[in-house]
């Protein structure tokens, strides 16, 4: 005979059995675990996973890009070898598909090609679908179609789309070739960098004349940020144009921007006057001019937004500085010196040449009208140091 038990009838009668009260799974009849069903039964209603056996990922046929619902997404700028592009194609859709499926999940993949344009997907995934549960391991198959379009960041490219033109000019001379090489690292790097945020981040053309450096820029963002950059960089001057291009619908008008960069005319080495004191420009950069003043011989720094700033004049390049030879120098005189090429002699105020310079040695001298000859060359360095 048989008995359901209530708390502590086992004790009180031994001789009776007694029956597991567990109730069945409704689907199998095994013992229920969790929501009336086994563990077996669960697994099957709430897998890890819910994939279909068949997807199609549409790429751009020029950079690699993957259209997804909201538009196309870019390849991480890292991803170079042909079968790293595909897997990160693959895993770009993926994602997608288990966007919301993959807490507390590892989920891995491998592909193989199966034929053309059709890639077979094997997806493992490897977790838990209840924390009262233990964990599962679960493999799918997918067949994966590839179809190929062009991303409309390559569409506009293609057909020459710009929304902005970038004009690097120099105040009264040329670019300079390292000037030329510095902004084309600045485009490239800002193009590649916001490439992945705006699908019009591409230069669509570009050009170099006497007069300086265009760029076509197919973001009007993309331009801003670049000039923005280059104007910190060096210091440039900024003028900005409007032209009409189109009207809309309503009547509201296109307008395409020019931005227009100017660098100074003075470059690195270069002798300048600030609030009509002698100078040498030692660096231009983001914190500004830094320029040693050759009376004093003392280094500062000013930046555009300095009332300085606007007293600066260029008055010679670095290539106007000529070498003399120091024949003597005596307590309390002059120092005299003798042009290395034309024998011309000259004397400077012993004050402003440095002291580790004595006779025979070879020091770089630059004439400022209304200064006379100033020397360019600092501190000796001894040749010790120098090894």
């Amino acid at each position: 005979m048989e008995f359901t038990y209530h708390l502590g009838f086992k004790f009180l009668y031994p001789q009776y059995q007694l029956i597991d009260m567990t109730a069945p799974c409704y689907l199998c009849g095994e013992p229920a675990v969790i929501d009336g069903l086994c563990a077996a039964c669960y697994h099957r209603e709430h897998p890890l996973l819910s994939l279909p056996t068949r997807l199609v990922m549409t790429v751009c046929k020029r950079c690699g890009a993957v259209k997804l619902p909201g538009g196309w997404k870019q390849l991480p700028n890292d991803v170079l070898e042909p079968d790293d592009v595909r897997e990160a194609q693959l895993q770009l859709v993926l994602n997608r598909v288990l966007e919301k499926q993959q807490r507390g999940r590892t989920i891995t993949f491998r592909s193989e090609l199966a034929r053309d344009r059709t890639i077979q997907l094997i997806v493992e995934a490897m977790g838990s679908p209840n924390e009262l549960l233990p964990p599962i391991s679960e493999h799918h198959e997918v067949t994966v179609r590839v179809n190929y379009a062009m991303c409309a960041s390559c569409s506009s490219l293609s057909g020459g789309y710009y929304e902005a033109i970038l004009q690097i000019r120099a105040e009264n001379r040329a670019v300079s070739q390292q000037e030329e090489a510095a902004i084309t690292a600045i485009v490239n790097h800002m193009t590649i960098q916001d490439h992945q945020q705006d699908e019009h981040a591409f230069v669509s053309g570009a050009s170099r004349d006497k007069y300086g450096l265009d760029f076509w820029i197919g973001s009007e963002h993309l331009c801003r940020h670049i000039a923005d950059e280059i104007q910190s960089e060096f210091c440039a001057s900024r003028k900005e144009n409007y032209k009409l291009v189109s009207q809309e619908k309503g009547g509201k008008g296109k307008y395409r921007i020019t931005i227009v960069l100017r660098l100074p005319q003075y470059t690195i080495g270069d002798f300048i006057t600030v609030v009509g004191r002698p100078c040498q420009v030692d660096a231009i950069g983001r914190g500004g001019l830094t320029c040693y003043d050759l009376q004093s011989r003392s280094q500062f720094t000013i930046n555009q937004k300095s009332a300085k700033w606007r007293t600066i004049k260029f008055v010679a390049p670095e290539s106007a500085k000529r070498s003399f030879i120091i024949l003597s120098r005596v307590y309390q005189g002059p120092v005299q010196l003798m042009d290395a090429s034309s024998f011309e002699m000259i004397e400077m105020d012993a004050a402003i040449v440095d002291a580790s310079y004595q006779a025979g040695d070879t020091i770089d001298v630059v004439f400022f009208d209304g200064f006379g000859p100033l020397p360019v060359s600092r501190v000796k360095v001894s040749e010790e140091s120098v090894h």
